[in-house]
């Protein structure tokens, strides 16, 4: 009996050590590239702007543990056009933003995340050139990591909240590699 004890209880050392093993091979850092559809919204009284245009993501992070990283990149919108008070327009948008991002693995090769940060961004409008459109954006997203090693596909959702009636959306299909 004691040898089936000593045997169950190396068992349970031995694969917690190896959970804990896989866990740090997550660590350090990571850079990440997507493309893909956006939507570009600004509301002006009673009319709104709202337009759609293929956009990108260009980031990098440092994941801390399996469940948390920090991270930073650039983005753009691209560029949308609509009417806008009785005009055509287009309103092109790019910026950088600062985030968290939540990890929850789901299997050896499938992970779900749920980000939030804050972005800062410019717009610009044609015709008019730029009018001092841009400013802060409030930052959520979520997505999944599907691959085994250091490249995954990432299929990812962000949503921008501007602090003047202004929002934007990019949904991006890319690859995430870790160091």
């Amino acid at each position: 009996m004691n040898r089936l004890s000593a045997v169950v209880l190396l068992s349970l050392v031995l694969s917690l050590a190896a959970e804990k093993a896989a866990a740090q091979d997550k660590r350090g850092f990571a850079v990440n590239v997507g493309i893909g559809i956006s939507q570009i919204k600004d509301k002006d009284g009673a009319d709104t702007f709202d337009g759609n245009a293929f956009g990108y993501t260009i980031g990098g992070e440092f994941r801390f543990n399996e469940n948390f990283a920090l991270g930073g990149g650039v983005f753009g919108l691209g560029t949308a056009d609509d009417e806008f008070d009785g005009v055509n327009t287009d309103i092109e948008v790019k910026g950088g933003e600062i985030n968290m991002r939540f990890i929850k693995p789901l299997s050896d090769s499938l992970e779900f995340f749920g980000k939030v940060g804050s972005a800062f961004y410019t717009a610009d409008l044609e015709p008019g050139g730029s009018n001092g459109l841009g400013d802060t954006a409030v930052e959520f997203g979520v997505g999944l990591d599907i691959g085994r090693g250091n490249l995954a596909l990432r299929l990812a959702g962000t949503y921008f909240d501007g602090s003047r009636d202004e929002s934007g959306a990019l949904i991006t299909a890319g690859i995430n590699y870790r160091f």
